[in-house]
């Protein structure tokens, strides 16, 4: 009741019932408040946690990208070994026909 009324001598079931009114919608609005703080935060938790995840990772996938490229490397030259040991040249033979 933040309003300014005339003080009355007798209250009446109309009175009260405003009052409660003007009370639960301040309450409604303290708690939409509430759920757009909270839900805020947990996105920003959310976004946070996942980049410290990422950030906490990148080492492990880089490691990971060097190991499959210096197999990937590893593997092509042991190809090109037997390629060249069978004296067959198909890796030569499948670069020109492109």
């Amino acid at each position: 009741m933040d309003q300014n009324q005339r003080v009355r001598s007798n209250i009446t079931n109309y009175d009260v019932l405003r009052a409660v009114k003007t009370e639960i919608k301040q309450s409604e609005a303290r708690i939409i408040r509430r759920i757009y703080t909270v839900a805020i935060l947990s996105v920003a938790t959310i976004i946070f946690v996942l980049m410290l995840i990422i950030t906490s990772q990148t080492p492990t996938t880089r490691d990971y990208a060097a190991e499959a490229m210096k197999r990937s490397f590893e593997a092509e030259r042991a190809v090109k070994m037997i390629d060249d040991a069978a004296g067959t040249h198909f890796l030569e033979q499948s670069k020109f026909s492109q």
